[in-house]
């Protein structure tokens, strides 16, 4: 059996998570503007690692290998619909 609980004003909740959202989408900018300083005083010293204080700081080059699923499928559509692992979850949304 479910229960559902109902708090007073449910619109009051939304109102605070759009709030905060907000919030969280200036905090992100502001830390990108912070990171972007630092990475360009990286670049222009030439370098990837920099001792900063206490803080040791790196804007390194990473090389990643992926599998590129779109051109496995295209090509080998059979083996791939062999290997297709279904899974469920729920999704929250606020429109």
């Amino acid at each position: 059996m479910k229960t559902l609980v109902i708090t007073a004003n449910l619109e009051n909740e939304i109102k605070d998570i759009r709030a905060l959202e907000a919030k969280i989408n200036e905090l992100n900018e502001m830390k990108q503007e912070k990171e972007a300083l630092i990475k360009s005083v990286l670049d222009a010293a030439g370098v990837e690692e920099m001792m900063i204080g206490a803080f040791t700081v790196r804007f390194t080059n990473i090389v990643r290998n992926s599998f590129n699923t779109s051109a496995f499928k295209k090509k080998y559509l059979e083996l791939y619909n062999a290997f297709i692992k279904q899974s469920n979850y729920r999704k929250f949304t606020i429109a």
